[in-house]
């Protein structure tokens, strides 16, 4: 049934889920409107010297550009000009008057250039035609693209939807793998491990999280919500730069080559490259793009290390556990996404340099998180078996009280605390061997328990309570309330217990009633000898008992 249940609920979560994300990718196939509510902007553009211009191919002289194109008045009603830019500052101007001008301030971390950023620039009204004019500058010098793309006339709002809803599943992804990555590292802080076991999991959370930053800028989401392209270009670099730490220090673990030389050196790499990032942008010497290639040579470095330490790990037999087996095929499909992104980047294959690496990453992510969720499934068994095994170790089975180890090691930390006062009452019942011999021993069971629960509800408020042999409890009081003394504290639970005795008797139909001898003694931790005032505490039990046994 609780199987069923469980099952149901997971379905019920995967549906909500579902309808959540679909609803940024299903349109309602409804026209609102007669007029077209779209329109490519890409062509009828031209130079200043009348040749024809494809605005997301310009080509600049001296990093200036400057385009135009011709625009009907019956044509233009209720749009917009939409497009994205990346690298290049601009101005908009209509009839030679300016409508929009874009030069954002970079601040020196962001490096020389902005990264992908969009725009939705108003037409202001006007009659029968009007020349539309781009003035842009190309912030790369000519290293990288710059320029202008997705270009339409369209309603400004539409347009971003649009473009967040295309790029819906790619922040999803990145986001999915954020989030266990951050899972992945609070666990390794939260739970106990052997310190390489611990480097590892934070490594791999580390490595998740850079991972779906790296991959999460190429998407219009961190740019729309921020507004700030310069620093999604900076965390884009940045994370790329600091990858092989986490990298490497995730494979030196699986192997275990923690202590091994090209561990350090490929840290001793990428912190170099780091700070001679940090050196060149802040004395505006270069920028992130112009050491792009420093940056691709060290991660490569680092794929080389990788493989190494994996070959010699194989060939030492290291690799024996299940869990590195699965972290490493993960981390080679990781690895070989990378590879190819790479290659596709320096051949021109694909404008969108992180496509295998964001699936690859997806998969390495799935595949460990997995392993890990499952390990943290198997500690938390181990956790709930110690623990009960401690239970068993330290409590009475029969009456659920500490049991006798657990009593002496509490009186061993008392003579070892030296300070302060306690009151030892010591227990015993009576008539428990006269309702074993007459009603059997499931019948003296239940005396006991009777028995333990009348002792517990009275004094165990104020201290602990112990089963220290067949018949016999120990109570040990430290504190009272609002500074009582440990003698009043005392009398007030042996009213209650007596009280209690009283009132089990005339509600219980037990053959026997309830009976119980008992005894005190104060000890100063700091001047009096334990040992001797828990025998005084029992003599004076045993005296209480025979007195009760005379009256009977």
């Amino acid at each position: 049934m609780k199987k069923t249940i469980l099952i149901g609920n997971i379905i019920i979560s995967i549906l909500i889920l579902f309808v959540t994300v679909s609803v940024f990718l299903i349109r309602m196939p409804v026209k609102r409107q007669l007029q077209p509510d779209y329109a490519e902007a890409e062509d009828g553009w031209y130079y200043e010297d009348g040749t024809i211009a494809v605005l997301s191919e310009l080509e600049y002289e001296d990093d200036t550009v400057k385009v135009s194109r011709i625009l009907d008045a019956d044509s233009m009603v209720a749009f917009t000009l939409c497009f994205d830019t990346a690298n290049v500052d601009f101005t908009v101007y209509l009839n030679g008057e300016a409508i929009y001008d874009y030069h954002p301030e970079l601040a020196a971390i962001y490096g020389e250039s902005y990264g992908l950023d969009a725009h939705t620039v108003t037409i202001p009204y006007f009659t029968e035609t009007a020349e539309l004019t781009i003035q842009a500058e190309d912030l790369s010098k000519g290293s990288m693209w710059a320029g202008f793309r997705n270009i339409s006339f369209e309603n400004g709002a539409g347009y971003i939807l649009r473009s967040l809803t295309s790029n819906l599943l790619k922040f999803f992804i990145a986001f999915l793998i954020y989030i266990c990555g951050f899972i992945i590292l609070i666990l390794s802080i939260l739970l106990k491990h052997h310190e390489t076991r611990r480097l590892e999991m934070v490594s791999l959370g580390t490595m998740s999280m850079i991972l779906s930053l790296w991959t999460i800028t190429g998407t219009y989401f961190p740019g729309i919500l921020t507004r700030n392209p310069g620093y999604i270009r900076a965390i884009n670099y940045l994370t790329l730069i600091t990858l092989p730490l986490a990298g490497i220090t995730l494979v030196a673990c699986i192997t275990n080559h923690i202590n091994s030389r090209l561990l350090y050196l490929e840290i001793m790499f990428v912190f170099f490259n780091l700070i001679l990032h940090f050196v060149m942008l802040f004395g505006k010497r270069m920028d992130y793009h112009e050491m792009l290639i420093l940056t691709h040579i060290i991660f490569a470095i680092g794929v080389v290390f990788s493989v190494i330490m994996i070959v010699q790990s194989y060939r030492r037999s290291r690799l024996r556990e299940k869990k590195q087996i699965v972290i490493l095929i993960a981390f080679l499909i990781l690895m070989s996404s990378g590879i190819a992104d790479l290659v596709s980047y320096y051949c021109g294959f694909s404008k969108d340099f992180c496509a295998f690496s964001r699936f690859g990453l997806l998969i390495f992510v799935i595949m460990l998180t997995a392993y890990e969720a499952y390990e943290f499934v198997l500690v938390i068994r181990k956790n709930s078996e110690m623990e009960v095994m401690s239970r068993l170790v330290y409590q009475d089975g029969l009456t659920g009280l500490e049991n006798r180890l657990s009593f002496n090691e509490f009186e061993a930390e008392l003579k070892e605390k030296n300070t302060g006062k306690c009151m030892f009452v010591q227990f015993d019942i009576n008539n428990l061997k006269k309702v074993n011999d007459t009603y059997g021993h499931a019948m003296g069971d239940d005396y006991i328990k009777g028995c333990v629960n009348i002792i517990a509800s009275a004094f165990r408020e104020y201290g602990r309570v112990f089963r220290t042999g067949g018949d016999e409890f120990v109570a040990i009081l430290q504190r009272g309330e609002d500074g009582e003394d440990l003698a009043g504290l005392y009398k007030k639970c042996e009213e209650r217990m007596l009280s209690q005795i009283e009132l089990y008797n005339q509600k219980m139909d037990f053959p026997v009633p309830f009976s119980i001898a008992y005894g005190m003694a104060e000890c100063d931790l700091e001047t009096e000898n334990l040992a001797e005032k828990e025998i005084l505490a029992d003599e004076r039990m045993y005296e209480k008992k025979k007195n009760m046994k005379e009256l009977a």
